[in-house]
């Protein structure tokens, strides 16, 4: 067996009184598959049993509120709680993990009718003002911390962490940025401390000395007023040295810097490592690090040089629960890398995704017991046509299955879109799902032929058992546009290739809502051209996960572009452009040298068309099938590949 190529992430480490396998930790996050008692479901337990069984040393529950005030439903009230929580411990450590169950408030930023902070702070993402806590609602809240704890254990699970992070309740009380109070709870740091320390003394209290307990941590707020590094490194030093926790799970941020707490690809790898590292320097308690890792040699450096003792993978488990086990067995080039695209998980809402999250890269999320890959009875002969992200998954699935696959690709290389839109300033990321499904169509030895535009006839040549068509989509030019046929106007794909070819002015028509016009938007600024986004919703990308936005609108302006959202083109005269604000009618013209146009785009769905009845299986996937984004490609792939 080949060495392990990463062996200070793989070496074991003392929690408390637990050892753990490795530093590889599934921190908390909310998934969804919740029932109304906010209890966890069977797809949530399999959810975490998969990082379990993926090699993952600790894995953790999302949220779970403690008291009424944050939720009105208290899972620890349930009835059931030990059942369930008991059952989900159980299934985790089959697989050699632990299970953390995390204990929140979410104070002022989240929860139902009126929420309860340490002073009347006004939510950032909606300006509502909390209503402030008096003595007897804090002893209350205190109360419930340590009661909670107590059905923790008594469900038989290993770790509690209790969440100070992220702007919610704990942070309030110790951040001055929220905290007002001019009692023995606020004021100086001591006094904004006081409340963090009575809960893990209660905490602390419920379980007794031996059973572990972690505290969650912004360490910087990254907001004037908001909590310092400085001071926290005086906060937790003093917690450590308390002898309460066992561990610090260092993250960043609350709702008014919500971008730094789930950072899209915007962040520059361990972005936020540093923070852990200055905490490391002044407690004796391990620390767990976060921030955009996604590489199992970049978390192999950041253990190595004692920046933190482990290592808090979320998107990137979330892309590939089989990460710890890849890497450890030296089978790193297999692993789905997380692409940073917060689409599917964090920005689930901007899809409609209302049972809980997905990813792009991962079509398994969510359905881990249904999507299982088991061999196929009978083994096929294969044709995939097309070599975007939904034919590559089709011919994933489908060869690992142990069909004998072949993919046709009109184009040089695999990848389809994504290869374009990697190009975007700051949007490599993408092409990591290029160099995945390159790897996997070696590995599983599937037969691809590039350059090689596949017709009808050529694919009953091959006498297959079935096809699957991904042929993807062709652009789309917005209708009913009088004169539009007079300018220079360029697809948003043809962008990427041409710049050249574009004049000063350029005018981009954002017809789909969502990252490609001003993801081409930017790249036309960076090379020199004067730039007009126009929109016809409410915001230019309005289907932008929020965080993303938040990052890519300020490099927009700070750019020149100008966003010109609620309007549209009324009509072209050649290089003149009148644009109609939709609400008022007014008009105002604009002078342009080119026309860029990003509005979806039309199925390339006629292969299909003459392939039925002529051959045992068709299957239309992805574009193909309807324009739509990367997650539904991958999940078309997944479908029909399990489906041979």
């Amino acid at each position: 067996m080949a060495p392990n190529p990463f062996p200070n992430l793989f070496s074991p480490i003392s929690i408390g009184h637990l050892t753990l396998r490795n530093r590889i930790y599934s921190p908390p996050h909310a998934p969804g598959f919740t029932d109304r008692f906010f209890m966890p479901s069977e797809r949530a337990i399999a959810y975490w049993e998969a990082k379990a069984a993926g090699g993952t040393a600790m894995v953790s529950s999302g949220v779970t509120p403690v008291h009424s005030s944050a939720i009105r439903v208290v899972p620890f009230d349930n009835p059931r709680f030990c059942e369930v929580y008991g059952s989900a411990a159980e299934r985790v450590r089959a697989h050699g993990a632990r299970f953390v169950v995390q204990l929140w408030h979410g104070g002022a930023q989240v929860g139902m009718g009126t929420r309860w902070a340490p002073s009347p702070y006004a939510t950032p993402s909606e300006w509502r003002v909390a209503h402030a806590m008096d003595k007897a609602e804090i002893k209350d809240v205190i109360a419930a911390f340590g009661r909670a704890a107590a059905r923790v254990k008594e469900a038989g699970c290993d770790v509690i962490e209790i969440h100070g992070a992220h702007g919610y309740l704990l942070t309030e009380f110790a951040s001055a940025l929220s905290n007002h109070r001019d009692d023995e709870y606020g004021g100086t740091l001591e006094n904004r401390a006081r409340f963090v320390a009575e809960v893990i003394e209660s905490v602390r209290e419920a379980v007794g000395s031996e059973f572990t307990v972690g505290l969650r941590f912004s360490a910087d707020e990254f907001v004037d007023g908001g909590l310092t590094i400085e001071e926290s490194q005086e906060m937790l030093a003093r917690f450590s040295a308390q002898g309460k926790l066992d561990y610090l799970d260092i993250s960043v941020g609350n709702y008014h810097t919500e971008e730094t707490i789930i950072a899209p690809m915007y962040f520059p790898l361990g972005a936020f490592v540093h923070v852990a590292a200055a905490i490391k320097e002044v407690v004796s308690i391990p620390v767990i690090a976060v921030g955009r890792i996604k590489d199992p040699a970049q978390a192999e450096e950041i253990v190595a040089n004692g920046y933190a003792d482990m290592v808090a993978l979320n998107r990137a488990i979330i892309a590939d629960p089989e990460f710890a086990n890849k890497a450890r067995e030296g089978r790193s080039e297999e692993i789905r890398w997380c692409l940073g695209c917060n689409e599917a998980c964090w920005g689930r809402s901007y899809m409609g995704l209302a049972e809980g999250i997905a990813c792009v890269v991962n079509p398994h999320l969510g359905f881990e017991r249904e999507t299982s890959l088991v061999p196929a009875e009978h083994r096929k002969r294969v044709v995939v046509v097309g070599g975007g992200p939904a034919g590559l998954e089709a011919a994933r699935v489908a060869a690992e299955r142990g069909h004998s696959v072949s993919l046709f690709e009109k184009s040089e290389s695999l990848g389809g879109q994504l290869n374009k839109a990697a190009k975007a300033p700051l949007r490599v990321d993408l092409a990591d799902c290029v160099r995945y499904y390159s790897g996997e169509m070696a590995r599983l030895k599937v037969d691809v032929h590039l350059g090689s535009e596949a017709s009808a006839d050529s694919v009953l040549e091959a006498a297959p058992d079935a096809v699957v068509i991904a042929t993807g989509s062709s652009p789309a030019l917005p209708p009913d546009v009088p004169g539009l046929e007079s300018a220079r106007v360029h697809e948003v794909r043809e962008v990427y290739d041409g710049l050249e070819e574009l004049g000063e002015r350029v005018l981009v028509l954002a017809g789909e809502g969502h990252q490609q016009a001003l993801s081409t938007a930017e790249l036309l600024a960076d090379a020199g051209r004067d730039v007009e986004v126009v929109s016809p919703q409410r915001f230019c990308g309005h289907e932008i996960e929020r965080n993303t936005v938040v990052m890519l609108y300020p490099r927009l302006l700070s750019k020149g572009v100008r966003l010109t959202p609620m309007s549209w083109v009324r009509r072209v005269d050649g290089r003149s452009v009148t644009l109609v604000q939709i609400y008022s009618g007014g008009e105002r013209t604009v002078e342009v040298d080119d026309i860029v146009v990003a509005a979806g785009g039309r199925a390339n769905d006629g292969l299909a068309a003459d392939l039925l009845g002529r051959v045992p299986e068709v299957h239309l996937i992805g574009d193909a099938l309807a324009p739509r984004r990367l997650l539904y490609a991958t999940q078309d792939g997944c479908r029909v590949g399990r489906s041979l």
